[in-house]
């Protein structure tokens, strides 16, 4: 796995584009504008990964100081008859890609100045993985513990730490870890997958059949699956959030166009429920927000994505507290900044990242514009007042996670690798 830093080129003349409003003229190119990040890393994996996760360290909370070091755990998708693995990685030397104005350098150590110079460093264990594996988390209580879904219909849990503490601090780089939990009991692939925060080691899976199960850990070190599956879904279970607060409650999106609110000790049926959260688009993605626990953001295949007040959800008919348009082809992922409660971060099939600040107030002083305020900024060609940045030079996105313990600093996964950036509209503390 190569990195690649950025360079920049003289440019005579910078202009802005604007994806979906602006067109490249004929015999013209876009470039990479090293100014509009603070940070740019280029990974460039032997397979592409549909998923991964950042594995939360020992290295502190609110890091601003560059260089960075970050964890991280993939799981391949290796062509017909090669093997799939799960890779452990780490990312060090991670400088700056734009230089702090004066007023911010004052603010800095000494040894800050020079972190241009130092080249990024990649380290990676790989272990044997059965099948392209289509999702994979790591737990927030035991960060070596990953969850994986696997192609071929199962759930596997494996426990990392050995190959992580070998990364980070030296040691045997053992390629086979210890397998804890394999479960096979869904009728098909899924994508579908969440820790509980809450509920230290308490796991939903959902599957393209439309069962979701929850696992959890047992005395002794084992683990048992709960068989009597959620069934309320006609379709594929395309994403499940568990509450930020509640032991016992998640939300599920579903191709079934479907969004819904379940306690676990009540599975007949959902609590609450909107069965066209998208009109007749598939729900693709979700996202719990951990700071104002009434919000949820979800995404479709229209290429809208909505935030929602769950309040609103036992009305008979809820509308999102806002939409936004801006994205030209299916949501992907979609994801509440874990260090901001109002920033949240998009990816989309039309080979886009788009972060947001839904702080931006409207006219009517609303959160984010008032109930079914549509923001998607086409009218007049002016972009919404909440869109703070635009990621591209990635083909076919798949999954973004921001890092919860570096503020503002975002990595996405796409067909042609990963990228570990943050925007310069982020500042060095993540305030916008």
């Amino acid at each position: 796995m190569d990195v690649d830093v950025e360079q920049a080129e003289p440019q005579s003349e910078v202009r802005t584009f604007r994806p979906g409003l602006d067109e490249v003229p004929e015999g013209e190119e876009m470039e990479y504008d090293p100014s509009a990040y603070h940070m740019y890393h280029s990974l460039r994996p032997e397979w592409p990964c549909l998923s991964f996760d950042f594995i939360r360290d020992k290295l502190g909370t609110n890091r601003v100081r560059y260089p960075h070091i970050v964890f991280a755990v993939a799981g391949t998708q290796a062509a017909r008859g090669q093997p799939n693995k799960i890779q452990v990685m780490k990312l060090a030397d991670l400088h700056k890609t734009q230089k702090l104005s004066a007023d911010d350098e004052e603010d800095q150590e000494s040894d800050d100045e020079d972190d241009n110079d130092v080249e990024p460093m990649l380290d990676h264990i790989d272990i044997a993985h059965n099948g392209g594996i289509n999702r994979i988390r790591s737990m927030p209580q035991q960060p070596g513990v990953v969850a994986s879904w696997s192609e071929k219909g199962s759930v596997y849990l494996t426990d990392v730490t050995h190959q992580v503490n070998a990364l980070d601090k030296g040691g045997p780089r053992d390629t086979v870890a210890t397998s804890l939990y394999t479960f096979k009991g869904h009728p098909d692939e899924g994508f579908a997958m969440d820790w509980s925060r809450v509920a230290e080691g308490r796991l939903l899976t959902g599957c393209c059949g439309g069962h979701i199960h929850v696992h959890e850990p047992q005395e002794g070190g084992a683990w048992a699956t709960d068989q009597q599956a959620s069934l309320g879904h006609t379709a594929s279970v395309e994403e499940l959030q568990w509450s930020p607060t509640e032991h016992t409650v998640f939300a599920s999106a579903s191709a079934d166009g479907s969004v819904a609110i379940w306690d676990t000790r009540r599975w007949a049926k959902p609590m609450l429920s909107i069965d066209q959260a998208h009109g007749s688009q598939d729900v693709n993605v979700m996202s719990w927000n951990t700071s104002i626990t009434y919000l949820l953001a979800s995404g479709g295949d229209d290429g809208v994505f909505r935030v929602w007040d769950l309040r609103s959800f036992g009305k008979a008919t809820p509308e999102p507290v806002a939409q936004f348009s801006w994205h030209k082809a299916p949501i992907t992922s979609i994801e509440w900044d874990p260090n901001d409660e109002s920033m949240l971060a998009v990816a989309g099939a039309d080979n886009q990242v788009t972060v947001w600040d839904l702080s931006v107030e409207a006219d009517d002083g609303d959160l984010v514009g008032g109930p079914n305020r549509d923001l998607g900024g086409i009218a007049e060609l002016k972009l919404p007042p909440q869109l703070l940045f635009v990621h591209q030079g990635q083909h076919d996105i798949k999954e973004l996670h921001f890092h919860p313990q570096v503020p503002g600093v975002i990595m996405t996964t796409a067909l042609d690798g990963f990228n570990v950036w943050k925007p310069a509209t982020v500042l060095q503390g993540g305030e916008k």
